[in-house]
């Protein structure tokens, strides 16, 4: 966020780039005839599925991101019969062979043609904007210049689209989009120096930072770890929020929380803006164990096994934790390892929760730290047809949190629980404004980490199956595991025990206090 404004000194009078002006946008798949397998969901419960199911889903969940999209899936071997109606502005081929060259080459979208995992005379077929991969120009190397933007953003599109992931293949479509279709207001902002803003927008950020922030920001670069973070933090994207997050957890710093705190938070530096994303509608848990949800056992659900006044007592298992997470959705969020959850009463709000998830990073420089957040749970209303069936919002929440001077808010909906607490699944839709990103995602939890016992096959894995489905998500588009015989695990693995064995989780709860009051705390007593 500093040293890379040196493109504004360098480039005084750049102007910024020209702001889409469409109304709509197309995006056209195309996917090989066969029933060729992707190399998405590697620690799914449903690993491998073929790239026509993934362009599928995509083609399902774009319009919940922006009405404005559509999008559509085409085999590869229609592609010579079928004409497309209308002209694309995106076409992403995924797995396509080299039959499909030439009919792909005839086709010509207007703003790019992406691949991945296909044949090298369609890689070689790939453009963005101005730029294209067949015929390299001299004018990438001009930061301002068209050839140069498209050839950023097609790197940028290669790097997610190799994370096998769905969000990272949605996003890599929307930065193309905002930058020549559509404004998307998704991907609208971002606190890094581009050369999209212009340099006059760069420098008056920059000034704004020094005049409102100069002594955290001397702190933080007189720091050699804060230093190297934002160095980091500079050369990634920051609405890649994988990328992103993966430094932060990495390298926490006091410094680093002080300068994102004053130049974000308090005055938002960055005109930065992000609103929690409201589709999919996901329904609240109706019943729970014979009866209408209500808030007594809404909150139980969420205490889980807990060793809790609260928690349920016959189907808690009094743990220390409420629950671990099997698997999740979100590559930034849910792909950390060894995640426990712990949800618990307020002492000093009858209706309000605490929610402390503790989770492993190995940290971008090859150490195993763990990291630990503190989220405030207030109920939430909900519309009516969402609701339970005594017609209440119980089992709906919005959850906040001030994570490294960034505050997050969260609605969670709790979509499903076994009467017995085996397994829940939670949905959850968020967003960090002053960073510009929104975000979603949605959890497998049990008591310990693992795959529930009894559904690993028959109604039980359907009936998880469904309540996934009704988050707008498949089974293969989750990090984690599932059960042993489907797939890869990295939540809970053997190494990781044995690590744990002599780094237990910092598993006591923070309690009625502010995460800097605990942090305070907790530095207190390491000094004494």
């Amino acid at each position: 966020m500093i040293a890379a404004y040196n493109i504004v000194l360098a480039s005084a009078f750049l102007l910024p780039a020209a702001p889409p002006t469409g109304t709509k946008a197309t995006v056209t798949f195309v996917v090989p005839s066969s029933d060729k397998a992707s190399p998405f969901g590697a620690t799914s419960p449903e690993p491998s599925p073929t790239w026509r199911a993934v362009a599928e889903q995509m083609v399902a969940r774009l319009p919940g991101f922006d009405s404005r999209i559509s999008s559509s899936v085409v085999l590869e071997d229609h592609l010579k019969d079928r004409a497309m109606d209308t002209k694309a502005d995106i076409i992403v081929a995924l797995g396509v062979s080299a039959g499909a060259a030439a009919a792909l080459q005839a086709r010509s979208p207007s703003s790019a043609l992406l691949a991945y995992d296909s044949a090298p005379e369609v890689q070689q077929l790939q453009k963005v904007g101005a730029f294209e991969v067949a015929e390299p120009s001299v004018e990438a190397v001009v930061g301002w210049s068209d050839v140069a933007r498209g050839k950023r953003l097609h790197e940028q599109a290669q790097q997610l689209l190799s994370r096998h992931s769905s969000e990272d293949m949605l996003y890599a479509i929307f930065f193309i989009l905002h930058a020549f279709v559509i404004e998307m207001p998704l991907v609208r902002h971002t606190v890094n120096p581009t050369w999209e803003k212009g340099a006059l927008q760069n420098a008056a950020e920059f000034a704004s930072m020094c005049t409102k922030c100069g002594d955290k920001i001397a702190a933080a670069l007189t720091d050699p770890a804060t230093k190297a973070t934002i160095d980091l933090l500079n050369a990634c994207d920051m609405r890649d929020q994988v990328g992103s997050y993966r430094v932060i957890v990495s390298y926490e710093t006091p410094q680093l929380e002080e300068f994102s705190l004053c130049i974000l938070q308090q005055n938002n530096c960055f005109g930065c803006k992000a609103d929690i994303i409201d589709t999919p509608r996901v329904p609240l848990m109706k019943r729970w164990r014979g009866a209408p949800v209500n808030t007594a056992a809404a909150r139980q659900v969420f205490i889980g096994h807990l060793e809790c006044s609260e928690a349920h007592p016959e189907a808690s298992l009094r743990l220390p934790w409420s629950w671990k997470i099997v698997c999740g959705a979100n590559p930034a969020y849910d792909a950390f390892p060894a995640q426990h959850q712990i949800f618990y009463p307020s002492e000093q709000s009858s209706s309000a929760l605490w929610y402390d998830p503790v989770f492993k990073v190995n940290t971008l420089d090859g150490r195993q730290v763990w990291c630990k957040r503190h989220y405030r749970c207030m109920p939430r209303p909900v519309e009516e047809d969402l609701r339970t069936d005594d017609g209440t919002s119980a089992g709906a929440w919005t959850l906040t949190t001030l994570d490294n001077g960034v505050l997050s808010r969260e609605h969670w909906t709790t979509v499903d629980a076994a009467d017995d607490l085996t397994w829940a699944v939670f949905h959850y839709s968020g967003a960090a404004s002053v960073v510009g990103q929104s975000y979603l995602g949605a959890l497998l939890c049990s008591a310990d980490g693992q795959w529930p016992e009894r559904a690993r096959s028959g109604p039980e894995l359907e009936r998880i199956r469904a309540a996934f489905r009704t988050c707008g998500i498949e089974f293969f588009e989750m990090y984690g595991h599932g059960p042993p015989e489907t797939a890869r695990s990295f939540m809970w693995t053997e190494a990781h025990a044995q690590w744990e064995k002599d780094n237990p989780p910092p598993l006591d709860p923070i309690g009625d206090q502010t995460v800097q009051q605990w942090r305070a705390a907790e530095k207190a007593k390491l000094v004494a």
